[in-house]
């Protein structure tokens, strides 16, 4: 799968190919609008690569920092022959923080073969900077939970502490060593529980601590959107999560697209103070105190939530692709259809280990699951992913037990 192996000369220039540096949840919408897409995959039994929607793909080394570089050169060659042929630049569209950091340490060059749009400078690093970003909080008049700023003193701060990576990549060993293996965050009830654990201080420059806003796993909403460069918000929607694994701080399980005003007027007011364009999910809170929504964070990209978003009706990688490609903004901002809901089934299943409480996994699944769900990996107009990742998830379970046996065996 090198990117010379791709026939350019057989996409249009009328309606050229996004690249995409994301999974089947990036696809999907693009495939929904039937937007040609070539994939851009570090692995090559990567499920993605299955999809109906993908038109062409190839392989790179990895978006983590020690592939970056060597990635975006191939982008960039396979950039150049594409538009040497169509004579246009072609738009990017990317998944993860990586990925987003690849494009703003090369948005220069890539800018050269590539249509995107980003955040001002000094916000781009904010938003990827836990601590920058609530200094840019700050700054705006952003309702954000109180911080730990450089040389500020743990006492200032009200308990419950909750610790994050101050990162948004490359936090792996934070999440191991502090974070017990799993979930974004801690919690800790006492600055002296925190101050006693044996790796804080070791890891300490690369945390940050903050107060910690009390909510149940529904109280975590969001807002979706794509501004344009003027900061005129061309489409938006709204959701919450309804299960993340682990509980608390964990990844999303089920989430679901709402219409709510309340959380529709946070985003629109957070999007403006902070002037932010192009794709962005803001995360907020609302404390159970008082329901007041505080701002957690911002991811200035296309995330899982486009794919349910385009379900319910608001698709914005076609919202972005329109105006990219054309100019073209919708005629009126289209509105999301509440109650979908998007699902992790592997996700879901170990929420259910860890939640069960006596309730039957049948049972528990029908709390989430129904006509307007869509997944992961598997749909029904493109059931290839969810078979290739079935078949790799099995082999893996198969060996781990295999390898198991004969360790016991050994003894």
């Amino acid at each position: 799968m090198d990117h010379r192996d791709i026939d350019v000369s057989r996409f249009s220039p009328e309606r050229p190919p996004a690249l995409v540096l994301g999974d089947i949840t990036l696809v999907r919408p693009h495939g929904m609008a039937g937007i040609p897409v070539i994939v851009a995959a570090k692995d090559p039994s990567d499920a993605v690569l299955c999809s109906r929607h993908v038109g062409a793909a190839c392989l790179v080394p990895g978006f983590d920092e020690a592939n970056r570089d060597a990635s975006a050169a191939i982008l960039l060659r396979l950039g150049e022959r594409l538009h040497a042929v169509l004579g246009r630049r072609i738009p990017l569209f990317y998944g993860t923080d990586p990925q987003l950091e690849l494009v703003y340490r090369h948005r220069r060059a890539l800018a050269q073969h590539f249509v995107f749009l980003l955040n001002e400078e000094d916000v781009c690093w904010s938003l990827l900077d836990k601590e920058g970003f609530y200094g840019l909080c700050e700054a705006s008049g952003v309702l954000a939970p109180r911080t730990l700023r450089p040389g500020g003193d743990l006492a200032d701060l009200r308990e419950p502490l909750l610790v994050k990576p101050r990162r948004k990549s490359d936090w792996a060993e934070i999440q191991r060593e502090l974070l017990g293996g799993a979930g974004k965050a801690r919690l800790f009830s006492t600055r002296a529980e925190l101050l006693a654990h044996p790796q804080f201080e070791r890891l300490r420059q690369d945390l940050i601590v903050q107060e910690h806003i009390p909510g149940d796993v529904v109280d975590l909403v969001s807002f979706h959107g794509f501004a344009d460069e003027r900061r005129e918000l061309l489409a938006w929607f709204c959701g919450r999560k309804l299960r993340t694994y682990p509980a608390f701080a964990g990844e999303s399980a089920v989430v679901e697209v709402t219409n709510d005003e309340d959380v529709a007027a946070a985003g629109r007011e957070v999007a403006g103070k902070l002037g932010l364009a192009g794709p962005f999910k803001i995360d907020l809170v609302r404390d159970a105190r008082g329901g007041a929504l505080y701002t957690l964070e911002v991811n200035a990209r296309y995330t899982l939530w486009n794919h349910v978003g385009a379900a319910a009706g608001v698709n914005l990688p076609r919202v972005a692709y329109d105006y990219l490609v054309e100019g073209r903004r919708p005629a009126a901002p289209p509105r999301a259809a509440p109650g979908y809901r998007w699902l992790d089934v592997y996700r879901v299943y170990r929420a259910f280990r860890e939640q069960r409480g006596g309730a039957s996994l049948a049972a528990w699944l029908g709390t989430v699951a129904g006509a307007r769900t869509v997944y992961d990996a598997f749909a029904w107009d493109d059931p290839k992913p969810f078979a290739r990742w079935a078949s790799s998830f099995l082999t893996r379970k198969v060996a781990r037990h295999a390898l198991r046996d004969h360790r016991g065996r050994s003894r």
